[in-house]
């Protein structure tokens, strides 16, 4: 933020200067008609080129601040290079227009004026221009970091669909068999002691294997939503708190991972939360690049 500041400041103040060098540059022609005014019998070739100057110096930094925004407008990487290059053409001729005016001797102060606003605005470009480049870069490998977050998102919620599917129907069978003793009171008598434990057993078991479940699948939905938005998110303020927040997320989620007994099924998802962490938290993370 502090640099897009500061050069959007100095691209002002650049712009700005430009006015002094129309102002300047009809000074030139000014002074130029004055002397011819005063001494007619003067006025050869020589005379014209400085005024000719003068006016392409007016006209040229005029030029450059009209195309200057077109930078930061720009679509992608070679439209802001072709506009960068003739910008650069016509910063050139800016300096051949001074060059020609300075050849005539014509107040040596006022051209190192005009000599200091070019180069402020020359610098001021080349600033823009390499900000605007580390953009387009910033934006690229972020598309690129944001289809593996997803890539790695669906993982997480894909692997948990099948544990999710057969609890679910464990569940299921084991309430369509408590509701059979409703439908048919008899069932009470004639339904064995051990079928009965064993069934309500397994509902239990897969209550308990399904809840911990629900809970890291919530919490992986809830990171990846997060970090989804924060590739969009345009509050400072809200970037900010992101990390600490997703933080807390992948640690009450690996929490939930111990609850489970499948070990093969916890290493995966602690190196998947371990790779979902690097794109969400730090340098290089997904709301950092933002």
């Amino acid at each position: 933020m502090g640099t897009k500041f500061g050069v959007q400041s100095k691209l002002l103040i650049s712009f700005a200067v430009v006015g002094l060098m129309a102002v300047v540059s009809a000074v030139v022609g000014g002074v130029s008609f004055t002397k011819f005014g005063d001494a007619l019998t003067t006025i050869t070739e020589e005379k014209l080129p400085p005024i000719a100057a003068a006016q392409r110096l007016a006209t040229g930094s005029a030029e450059i601040v009209a195309i200057a925004p077109r930078i930061v407008a720009a679509a992608n990487t070679e439209e802001e290079i072709a506009i960068n290059d003739e910008l650069a053409v016509r910063l050139s001729a800016l300096v051949t227009d001074i060059n020609e005016i300075e050849a005539t001797g014509f107040m040596p102060e006022v051209i190192a004026s005009i000599n200091d606003s070019r180069n402020l605005l020359q610098g001021t470009l080349e600033q823009l221009h390499t900000v605007t480049q580390e953009r387009f870069s910033v934006s690229n490998e972020k598309a690129e970091k944001l289809t593996e977050f997803q890539n790695l998102a669906k993982r997480y919620a894909d692997t948990l669909k099948p544990v999710l599917s057969y609890t679910q129907n464990d569940i299921s069978q084991g309430g369509q068999y408590a509701a059979s003793f409703a439908e048919d009171s008899s069932r009470q008598y004639s339904e064995s002691k051990e079928q009965i434990l064993e069934t309500f057993l397994k509902l239990a078991s897969a209550i308990d294997t399904r809840t911990p479940i629900l809970e890291i699948e919530r919490l992986g939905s809830a990171a990846s939503n997060m970090i989804i938005a924060s590739t969009t998110e345009t509050q400072a303020v809200r970037l900010s708190i992101i990390p600490v927040r997703i933080r807390g997320v992948y640690t009450d989620a690996l929490d939930k991972l111990e609850a489970l007994d499948n070990d093969r099924l916890k290493t995966f998802y602690v190196d998947l939360i371990d790779k979902m962490q690097a794109l969400s938290i730090g340098d290089g993370s997904l709301p950092d690049l933002r």
